[in-house]
């Protein structure tokens, strides 16, 4: 079955939480993870070239210890590398007093203040253990291409980066559904109650509506408030069913006399305005839209209802049609400017001493959004509040 709006609006607000969250960490770690490998890199290549220069200074001092002449011939025939059987990828540089060269294999100048460093892709580590043998002070060992190192451990983390999101973000949905899974449950179920009640008020409901106007010898003012009462029940019916079924159907549309519509409306609520004594001005001019005709009922009943219910005793209601919208304005209660930024959810409610169930606002701005129409909602408390329906 698929998810109605607000159980979709749910399942993305926990996604987003949840991945947004589980991003943060997992870019965190990745972080963490190539900052601890490039340490490790440069650490495990400081150890080898600290190794290598320990082999060359060691030869460099037995050699003139022992007076040997070979490895100063070799040095002296410019094959430095080979003199001292240093693997491929590696070069080497010898400097005496005062950082003079005497055999070197690169042009970079080293920076003899460092013992390890990464300049221009390359690697240097510098060593004087030496002690001037041979005339030597300080040897510098050079490795290089060494970006092609850091991109191999970069694009290692970012494919685990990339497989952790994916997998991060199909769990979150699939905890999600899960999440909501019972909730779902439980509102079909509640759902299901109310159609099932709703279907069965819809008989009685006629049946009293139909009586009323047989009934004899019953006082006048009895007979008006068993009236209103049935009214106010099929309106509540009205708005019940429509809520439950309409994400459920097809509605088909037609050509709609707007007006004539809006005084048929006005008929029907009579004598809920006649009872609370409240003027009614009308400013209506003909307006016809390509409609479902029981969507535009719902949406005039819950703008009159809301303007009688929420209205003054003696207060005023004026209905105004025009090419471009509907208003309907009334001199009640008003809204609080902190809650007309939710008036229009289910079940929110501006104002609960006055009853209601919060649908009917809910199902003025679904009709609107159905039908490409705007709410304007504009109200102060205690002045009044205006609603009007931009076509």
């Amino acid at each position: 079955m698929s998810l109605s709006h607000y159980e979709k609006r749910s399942l993305l607000r926990f996604l987003l939480i949840y991945l947004i969250s589980i991003y943060t960490f997992i870019f965190i770690l990745a972080g963490m993870f190539y900052s601890i490998e490039k340490k490790n890199l440069y650490e495990n290549h400081s150890l080898k070239m600290n190794t290598i220069a320990s082999s060359i200074s060691h030869k460099i001092i037995t050699a003139h210890m022992m007076e040997d002449e070979k490895l100063v011939h070799c040095l002296h025939q410019g094959f430095i590398e080979q003199c001292f059987d240093i693997e491929k990828g590696f070069e080497i540089a010898l400097f005496g007093v005062g950082q003079k060269p005497l055999h070197v294999t690169f042009d970079d100048a080293p920076d003899f203040t460092k013992k390890f460093y990464l300049k221009d892709n390359s690697f240097f580590y510098v060593d004087d253990s030496v002690q001037h043998h041979l005339g030597v002070q300080y040897i510098v060992i050079k490795e290089k291409h060494i970006s092609h190192l850091l991109s191999a451990i970069l694009y290692e983390i970012i494919l685990y980066l990339l497989l952790s999101l994916a997998f991060a973000t199909l769990l979150g949905y699939v905890l999600a559904k899960l999440f909501l899974k019972p909730i779902k449950a439980e509102i079909e179920t509640l759902d299901t109650f109310i159609k099932d009640s709703t279907h069965e008020l819809n008989t009685p409901i006629t049946a009293i509506l139909m009586s009323i106007s047989t009934l004899k010898d019953v006082d006048e003012k009895k007979r008006k408030r068993i009236e209103l009462s049935a009214k106010r029940i099929a309106t509540l019916y009205g708005n019940l069913s429509y809520m439950l079924l309409h994400d459920k159907q097809n509605e088909e549309k037609t050509d709609v006399d707007v007006k004539k519509l809006i005084v048929e409306r006005l008929e029907y609520f009579a004598d809920l305005m006649t009872s609370k004594q409240i003027d009614l001005s009308l400013k209506l001019e003909e307006k016809s839209l390509h409609v479902n005709d029981e969507s535009l009922i719902k949406l005039i009943d819950n703008l009159l209802s809301n303007a009688i219910k929420y209205n003054r005793f003696e207060g005023i209601i004026e209905v105004t049609l025009d090419f471009e919208k509907l208003s309907v304005k009334d001199n009640g209660i008003g809204i609080n400017n902190s809650k007309l930024g939710d008036i229009t959810k289910r079940y929110k409610r501006a104002n609960s001493d006055k009853g209601g169930f919060g649908i009917g606002l809910d199902i003025v701005n679904t009709i609107c959004k159905s039908n490409g129409f705007k709410l304007e909602i504009i109200s102060m408390e205690t002045q009044g509040s205006t609603f009007s329906i931009y076509f």
